[in-house]
């Protein structure tokens, strides 16, 4: 009887310590699914799903979005995790992330670069947008040359007063396009330098 007693003491003592270190690690959901928290920015003049706040998903649950504008003029911008999606989607939940939906604001100084027909590089300037709304305003660029911009429905267009028949056309929240000056006309991309 005492060989069945000291076993049963051993066995004990050999489980308490690993009990002690295995029950914090079973009351946080250590051993089950693991929870990932989403940080959710809905920008003013912005409405959808989620909302603003922060969410808590179960590991590789699915979560499906959509943001518009409450002004059908205005542009949507939505960024996961640090990078532009569209504004309606789904993604997988795998890690805490963040998800922002902002209307897109042009107005800051860019730096465009224009390239000819056949993709050969042309010529490069910055440009400052500015206005009293998001929707248009005025522009004026390094070279002293300056125009009207107009950025409604994810277009924007440029148009020089002083340069020709020069005209900028392209996507807003990707600010990419298509230039011409009469017969001849190439592509532009433009990045934000401040």
């Amino acid at each position: 009887m005492k060989m069945k007693t000291n076993f049963v003491l051993a066995v004990f003592w050999t489980w308490l310590p690993t009990c002690i270190l295995i029950l914090p690690l079973l009351s946080c959901g250590f051993f089950g699914i693991p929870d990932y928290e989403l940080t959710v920015t809905v920008g003013e003049g912005v409405q959808g799903t989620p909302a603003s706040g922060q969410h808590s998903y179960k590991d590789l649950t699915e979560v499906e979005y959509e943001y518009t504008a409450d002004n059908y003029l205005h542009t949507v911008e939505v960024i996961y995790g640090g990078a532009q999606v569209s504004t309606k989607g789904s993604f997988t939940v795998y890690t805490n992330a963040t998800l922002e939906a902002h209307l897109v604001d042009i107005r800051d100084q860019w730096t465009i670069i224009m390239f000819d027909a056949s993709g050969g590089f042309l010529i490069s300037f910055d440009v400052t947008f500015s206005g009293d709304d998001i929707l248009g305003g005025t522009f004026s660029d390094t070279r002293n040359l300056s125009g009207l911009w107009d950025g409604a429905s994810n277009k924007i267009t440029m148009v020089y007063e002083n340069w020709e028949n020069f005209k900028l056309i392209g996507n807003l929240t990707g600010m990419w396009g298509t230039w011409s000056n009469g017969d001849v006309g190439g592509n532009w991309t433009a990045t934000r330098t401040t």
